[in-house]
């Protein structure tokens, strides 16, 4: 996919969306995160091995990385489905569901009007950080991309984006 920006044009963070599936029937409902939270970025936490040969030429290979992407003060809002979902997790001490949920990445800035960048990365899992604050009650999370993703499109960063496969 092409980035859809014009020459010397910046992406907004606004168009890197991370999403939710909140669905517990199988049918994706996605949620969008980020409301409040200034600064978040997914990182790649990458593996990283050098080697130096017998002629003083190094090589270095990225073996392996391990997206993750932590969101704070993530604070808790009325009619979010995630954070139901999250506090009931909690309350009843099931933390193997934390494991067990989808997330989806669109960028806004590749691909075509009606058609943007976006990938499903499945069985990801969603850490709890803490709970609490000083004005309101913040959940910040960390979400750890599974890597098993599927690749595809979305009409645009909407409230619920439908996703095709690619």
């Amino acid at each position: 996919m092409e980035l859809n920006l014009k020459e010397n044009q910046k992406a907004q963070r606004r168009l890197l969306a991370t999403y939710v599936d909140v669905s517990t029937t199988g049918d994706h409902q996605w949620e969008l995160i980020g409301a409040g939270v200034e600064e978040s970025a997914i990182e790649y936490n990458n593996e990283v091995n050098s080697i130096t040969d017998i002629l003083g030429i190094t090589e270095t290979d990225i073996t392996k990385n391990a997206p993750k992407q932590t969101l704070e003060p993530f604070t808790v809002r009325g009619g979010s489905l995630l954070h139901q979902r999250l506090l009931d997790i909690l309350r009843r001490n099931a933390l193997s569901e934390l494991s067990l949920f989808n997330v989806m990445v669109v960028e806004g800035y590749l691909g075509e009007e009606g058609k943007l960048a976006a990938e499903v990365h499945a069985g990801c899992t969603i850490e709890v950080e803490s709970k609490g604050g000083s004005g309101t009650v913040d959940l910040p999370i960390s979400i750890y991309f599974s890597n098993d993703k599927t690749l595809g499109t979305v009409e645009g960063i909407t409230k619920s984006p439908t996703f095709t496969q690619s």
